[in-house]
């Protein structure tokens, strides 16, 4: 039952049998192991949680199919390992072997047959099967760890019904022994049929059993004592209500389980104090609280859009003493962060590198031109904390964000020396297969079972559009489930000979990017999120998107070099272009006969693109040798040639992408409406002149 169910049943048995009070069984030596191996893995003694592995353990004495079933976060590994640890304690050894049914294909997991020669090669579980049932002097619980469906979990039948036998397709059958087990830890059951959850014993174990307290408690039992008093206080103040506040008020971009925006928490808390662990230096409340209160923020406010981020911020603000003072009214702790040296609040601003213009360069490379902003510069800082403590991130958000361009920067920041990177970018047809034989494509056989990067290095490992693999007929990524085995548990089963044997890849971190889930687009299983510490890039904001394209602009368009009048033109194509931008977002939405009116910042980028691209000695106030070539049409000045090019740039970019003549209209008048704002008529009247009829005016009849 889930845990919102249990008080309900109860009160039913207590209605049918007044009076009459169940005593549960007591397992007195098994109590006392299961608190001795808990205790030594460094987890708390939660009663809830206790009570799930005695549950376990009994359902463990009567079925030899057994199901722990629950969201993520909520203890079910931890709950295996300890018990049979508590059971190896007792006096047989208990070993766990875990594999992803849905990381491989049917054949690969049960079997093939080669239909030339008739060989038959054994799959990955067949062969996991058959070394338990040879194995006599210990207990083997095979794990199957991954989501169920109605097919593979289907020729299992024979395994968790009376007979267990594996039937193969060769016509072996491999009985089962008593020393093992076949367990599943799949989320959830909604694929699964009723003759396979008749056979199994099933125990859901919800997220409320265990909570994020005790996942705290046991953090803070490793730290420093002095740092763990001062963070205990912290914990107790912020995180639940936050948790619950933005849970109540607030709506993330992609939904995530309270674990794992807990861990990312931890993560960032790891990677924040792990200079002062090294130095042993000891830290101020004040000190430690504001550098608390800036994880906190990127983790539980992690994934808020940018309009939630104020409401996040003034409701920290009517309790938190520490909170950062504003220098703009528009601030909020999202643009602050803690200054190492001195421990105070220091705006991003000031960290944000001046960028100069590659002025000897007439044609400079537009798209490897990358100016830094105050979004680049802190979302680089987040990714270099977490892989400071080896910890895996994601970046989301919608296209165009530069979250691609942000993870290549951190990349390029490595020695090469010491670190390699590989980019692997998901697609629809990108299968399981496909990304396991890149990963082994980049590692060498170190000793043993061991794989990493050639040369002794550490590889960064970059997966663009984790999302976009197909979700199949039953609701799964499949690609994404070998991704989850990889970073989970740091391999791979080989499908080379000698299959059955994991590949353990070493000396390798992740870095992942997606767009944000809903309208169309994939979101990803909520058991891979929890490897993951996740982190929203919105949209830059208006002064942002000014800053960067005129940047360019007055780089491109210096004065030494144009006219007066020419400057002043390409100084308002920046919000001129913003403003038609902004317009054409509100009026051209995506509907499902034109799912393709999305306009994001790659279009502003195309548009500038265009006019940078365009040869200066058009546009320059010094006449070439030979005279100046006439512009064409009414144009007779540099600046009307400027306009015109921009002019054009705009109906390439925006009205081209429309595909009705009512909606290319539209942005023809506004991009005149614009101009005639801005500029004066006789400039205007240069412009107008350049028009071509367009193409979709109706041909008149002879």
């Amino acid at each position: 039952y889930i845990a919102e169910d249990v008080p309900l049943f109860l009160s039913l048995i207590d209605d049918l049998f007044p009076g009459l009070k169940a005593d549960r069984a007591q397992f007195p030596e098994v109590s006392k192991a299961l608190e001795k191996v808990a205790l030594d893995k460094g987890y708390q003694l939660h009663q809830n949680w206790l009570n799930k592995c005695i549950q376990l353990y009994e359902t463990y004495l009567v079925r030899h199919g057994i199901m722990l079933v629950g969201p993520s976060g909520g203890g079910k590994t931890a709950i295996m390992d300890v018990l049979a640890g508590a059971l190896t304690e007792l006096g047989t050894k208990h070993v766990i072997w875990r594999m992803n049914p849905k990381a491989i294909t049917a054949p690969q997991m049960f079997g093939r047959m080669d239909a030339t020669t008739g060989d038959w090669t054994d799959g990955i579980f067949a062969v996991l099967w058959r070394r338990a049932a040879k194995n006599k002097n210990q207990n083997m619980w095979i794990v199957l760890d991954g989501p169920v469906d109605a097919i593979w979990i289907e020729n299992l039948n024979t395994v968790l019904d009376d007979n267990k036998v594996l039937t193969l397709a060769n016509g072996d059958r491999i009985l089962m022994t008593p020393n093992m087990k076949a367990m599943f830890e799949p989320e959830n059951l909604s694929n699964a049929s009723p003759a396979t959850v008749s056979r199994a014993g099933i125990i859901y174990v919800s997220d409320t059993e265990l909570g994020w307290e005790p996942i705290v408690k046991s953090w803070l039992a490793k730290r420093d004592s002095a740092q763990a008093t001062g963070l205990q206080p912290c914990f107790d103040k912020y995180v639940g209500r936050m948790l619950e506040f933005i849970r109540v008020n607030l709506r993330p971009v992609m939904y995530n389980e309270t674990a794992g925006t807990v861990g990312t928490l931890l993560t960032l808390l790891n990677a924040i104090l792990k200079k002062y662990e090294a130095t042993h230096e000891q830290l101020s409340e004040a000190k430690l609280e504001r550098m608390f209160l800036y994880c906190l923020t990127w983790s539980l406010g992690g994934l808020l859009s940018e309009k939630e981020r104020p409401t996040f911020d003034a409701e920290l603000r009517t309790f938190a003493a520490n909170m950062p003072q504003r220098e703009a009214d528009t601030d909020t702790i999202f643009e602050f962060l803690v200054d190492e040296s001195t421990g105070n609040w220091r705006h991003w601003n000031q960290c944000v590198p001046e960028w100069t213009y590659p002025h000897n360069e007439e044609k400079p490379k537009f798209s490897q031109l990358v100016i830094p902003t105050l979004d680049s510069v802190r979302y680089e800082r987040l990714l270099s904390l977490v892989h400071s403590v080896n910890g895996a991130s994601l970046l989301v958000g919608g296209p165009g964000t530069a979250k691609t361009t942000v993870i290549n920067q951190f990349l390029g920041k490595f020695n090469s020396e010491a670190m390699v990177s590989k980019t692997i970018t998901f697609s629809s047809l990108t299968t399981p297969q496909i990304f396991q034989v890149s990963i082994e494509g980049s590692v060498e056989k170190r000793q043993g079972r061991t794989y990493g990067p050639p040369g002794s290095k550490t590889m960064c490992v970059f997966i663009d559009d984790i999302s976009m693999p197909a979700v199949n007929e039953w609701g799964d990524q499949v690609t994404n489930e070998i991704v989850r085995q990889l970073l989970e548990q740091g391999g791979m089963y080989g499908l080379e000979k000698p299959i059955g044997d994991m590949k353990f890849i070493v000396d390798t971190s992740y870095v992942a990017a997606m767009n944000a889930p809903g309208g169309g687009k994939n979101d990803v299983p909520n058991r891979l999120k929890r490897q993951f510490a996740i982190f929203n890039v919105p949209l830059p904001s208006v002064a942002a998107i000014n800053g960067i394209f005129g940047k360019l602009v007055e780089g491109r368009f210096s004065p030494d070099l144009f006219s007066e009048a020419v400057v002043q033109v390409a100084h308002r194509l920046v919000p001129m272009t913003v403003t038609l931008w902004n317009r054409t977002q509100q009026k051209m939405l995506p509907t499902p006969a034109k799912f393709h009116y999305l306009f994001n910042m790659r279009e502003l980028s195309k548009v500038f693109q265009g006019v940078m691209l365009a040869v200066r000695d058009r546009f320059s106030n010094k006449t070439p040798p030979g005279g100046q070539k006439p512009f064409g049409g009414a144009v007779t000045a540099p600046e009307g040639y400027l306009l015109g090019l921009w002019v054009h740039e705009c109906r390439r970019v925006f009205a081209d992408k429309l595909v009705s003549h009512e909606d290319k209209a539209w942005v023809d008048r506004a991009i005149t409406d614009l101009c005639r704002q801005e500029f004066p008529p006789e400039l205007c009247k240069q412009v107008r002149l350049l028009c071509i009829l367009p193409l979709w005016q109706p041909v008149p009849k002879l």
